[in-house]
């Protein structure tokens, strides 16, 4: 269902550039002009130029300031496509009664086209709506610009008091048609949230566009609040600096692009400066996304308490790996603390749910563990994918395999270890599928054995791609990871790890950082920590799957509804017209 509601992206476009929109504006008139009107074609051509045209852009020109000092997001851009879209009705219009005229040798009826201008007037209080001005009242004003202008034209070019009240009163027939429906399709959003629908299209494109953080309003006002644990390994060397920090936060880095939490790992990075600092992903889905950039700052200060409080020790174990059903857990035990890896990889896995990871943690520290890590390693993904809920069978596995790993790894023999750690930026933009953090490796070495901890700043990986990036490393184990950052979905939820980059190079690229991170091995020790993350407003128990069901509920019914309106308005506004004379 979310991935439903993230589809709804694929319909917002860059407007052209306004002198295209003009071109085809001019162009339509005098094309429409001359061909639906009657009389001569200099006179045809004159006459399309002066009612279709001249409106259009001049509506398009106004609409801009006005729409500025009642809203926001108006271009000229955007003003002047959304004149042309208006003319294209007009100018069907138009030549619908040109050729009724044309068959029936009868007078052309400019009744018609005024039903159109009417039909366009509530046209654009939509439009109007969804992009700038989230108010009714308000809309009619710049909404009304092009049907006034031509409707004044035209009433001054046919001579003729009638068209202006057919005008007069269709458009008042469509405009409240338009009012009715957009009460009845905002209703839903208004009655689960209390805000309206228009709000957060208005945002949602003002973030596309501007890379505004408005819609974190939208967020916070339907948010609530919550604690959440926050992980730190950290790996310090002889002389008391820190060699890594792997920080597992237990929020979600979402929802989308900048806003709340999307670029959560990249940010909680930047505050250990200095640092190679991994941020695998935590147990954790959409209902934990921080709903604004601020909230990030709790997680920093919650990572910062529990690197000051680490105890160090020199010993680990070796790393194993146990599976129960499809569930993996590869572990490690950091002096009396377990590192749990979970991955259910070749088989698709989306988030896992923050009380199932937190079962996992507790199954840990009733086996005997100080303090337990788990991650979702988030590696491996295809469409329509599902998160893991309490109570599933995929739950229960990863409860049973974390609990199995950390019983193991409690009763196994304890050595020295030396960590080796490499990093690199980004190898691809944003949009191929990599954010700001790029690439993180950490090679643990204990007891003649080396285990790689790769984490990549992305959102999933495709499927087959983990076990590739594995079986060319030369280490004993390895786990692939990804962040799940947000930051790389913007205008879809859909853009994994490989998806739309080179894999060959991701691969050559993972291979030399383990080669740079295992000539980099050197004594360490090492300790883990977690610190509760106080007060984070997040988006809540179930919201985003209520925010999909609402927004999906809304597109469904509103194509119907918008089908019925229109024909009731139509049929109302002849119906009146045709027994009400002037």
């Amino acid at each position: 269902m979310e991935e439903q509601l993230a589809s709804y992206a694929d319909y917002i476009f860059e407007a052209p550039d306004w002198k295209l929109s003009f071109a085809a504006i001019v162009l339509l008139a005098v094309i429409v002009g001359a061909v639906s009107f009657p009389g001569s074609w200099k006179a045809d051509v004159f006459q399309g130029i002066v009612l279709l045209g001249v409106p259009a852009v001049l509506a398009a020109i106004v609409t801009k300031p006005i729409s500025e000092v009642f809203g926001r997001n108006m271009t000229y851009n955007r003003s002047m496509l959304i004149a042309l879209i208006s003319l294209v009705v007009v100018c069907v219009a138009s030549l619908i009664m040109g050729l009724y005229s044309y068959v029936t040798s009868t007078p052309y009826n400019y009744t018609g086209l005024a039903l159109s201008m009417s039909l366009i007037f509530a046209l654009r209080i939509l439009i109007l709506l969804g992009i700038s001005i989230n108010s009714l009242p308000k809309v009619l004003i710049p909404a009304s610009i092009q049907t006034l202008l031509g409707g004044v034209l035209l009433v001054y070019y046919v001579k003729d008091f009638e068209v202006a009240f057919d005008l007069m009163v269709s458009s008042v027939i469509f405009v409240s048609a338009a009012v009715v429906f957009v009460k009845y399709v905002d209703y839903p959003m208004v009655k689960s949230f209390g805000v309206s629908s228009f709000d957060f299209v208005q945002d949602f494109i003002a973030h596309i566009t501007e890379g505004s953080q408005d819609m974190e309003d939208f967020f916070e006002k339907i948010g609530e609040s919550i604690d959440a644990p926050v992980s730190v390994v950290a790996f310090k060397r002889a002389d008391g600096t820190n060699k890594a920090i792997i920080i597992t936060p237990y929020v979600h880095p979402g929802p989308m692009g900048e806003i709340g939490g999307g670029n959560l790992p990249a940010v909680i990075a930047a505050a250990f400066p200095g640092n190679v600092v991994l941020v695998p992903h935590g147990t954790a889905s959409h209902d934990f996304n921080p709903v604004t950039t601020e909230e990030s700052v709790k997680v920093i200060d919650a990572a910062k308490k529990a690197l000051a409080r680490i105890t160090y020790t020199e010993t680990a174990t070796k790393s194993i790996r146990k599976s129960v059903g499809d569930c993996n857990v590869l572990g490690q035990r950091f002096g009396d603390s377990v590192f749990l890896v979970s991955t259910r990889a070749p088989m698709t896995t989306d988030d896992i749910e923050f009380s199932v990871g937190f079962t996992a943690m507790a199954e840990a520290r009733v086996a005997g563990s100080r303090y337990a890590t788990i991650i979702d390693a988030h590696n491996c993904m295809e469409p329509l994918a599902t998160p893991i809920e309490p109570g599933t069978r995929d739950s229960y596995n990863i409860i049973r395999a974390a609990a199995n790993t950390s019983k193991h790894l409690l009763s196994s023999n304890v050595d020295k270890l030396r960590v080796g750690v490499a990093s690199s930026p980004p190898i691809c933009t944003r949009l191929e599928g990599m954010g700001d953090l790029g690439i993180c490796v950490a090679i643990v070495e204990t007891q003649g054995q080396r285990t790689a901890y790769i984490v990549i700043d992305g959102n999933n990986m495709i499927t087959g791609l983990r076990e590739k990036i594995i079986e060319k490393l030369p280490v004993d184990e390895a786990e692939v990871m990804t962040t799940d950052t947000h930051v790389v979905n913007t205008l879809s939820g859909v853009n994994y790890v490989g998806q739309n980059l080179d894999c060959d190079v991701l691969i050559a690229k993972i291979a030399e950082l383990v080669d740079k991170a295992i000539s980099d091995l050197e004594p360490v020790s090492v300790g883990m920590e977690i610190e509760i993350a106080e007060d984070i407003r997040v988006f809540g128990s179930h919201k985003i799957a209520k925010l999909a069901s609402t927004a999906n509920a809304m597109v469904a019914m509103a194509g119907a509804f918008a089908a019925a309106v229109i024909v009731a308005a139509l049929s109302l506004t002849v119906l009146i017209l045709t027994f009400v004379k002037f």
